[in-house]
C-alpha cells in the first residue's frame, strides 16, 4: 500500500472511532438521543426568528418611499408641502 493511502485510512479510522465514542458518551449521559418524547413541554420558539421576521416586515417594498426620510415627531407644514410640489415641477 502507498504511504499516503495508509495515512488517510488511519485518519478516517480514528475519526470514526472518535465519533462513535462521542455518540456513546452523549447517549449515556444526556437526553440528546432519547427516543421518548417529553409530555406537556413544548420547545421554546426562537426569539431571534421573531425579531428577524419583524425586521423584514418593517422593510419598505420596492418603489415605496422610506419612512426614515420624514421625521415622526411632527407632520410637515402645509407651506412645506406646497414648496415641495412647486420644486417638483
Amino acid at each position: 500500500m502507498e504511504p499516503e493511502l495508509q495515512a488517510t485510512l488511519v485518519k478516517v479510522g480514528v475519526f470514526v472511532l472518535v465519533q462513535a465514542l462521542v455518540y456513546l458518551i452523549l447517549s449515556q449521559s444526556s437526553s440528546v438521543f432519547s427516543r421518548t418524547k417529553s409530555l406537556g413541554l413544548r420547545p421554546a420558539r426562537s426569539a431571534s426568528a421573531r425579531r428577524m421576521l419583524a425586521l423584514l416586515a418593517d422593510l419598505p417594498l420596492a418603489g415605496e418611499p422610506s419612512l426614515v426620510a420624514r421625521p415622526r415627531s411632527s407632520p410637515p407644514s402645509p407651506a412645506a408641502l406646497a414648496a415641495d410640489l412647486i420644486n417638483e415641477d
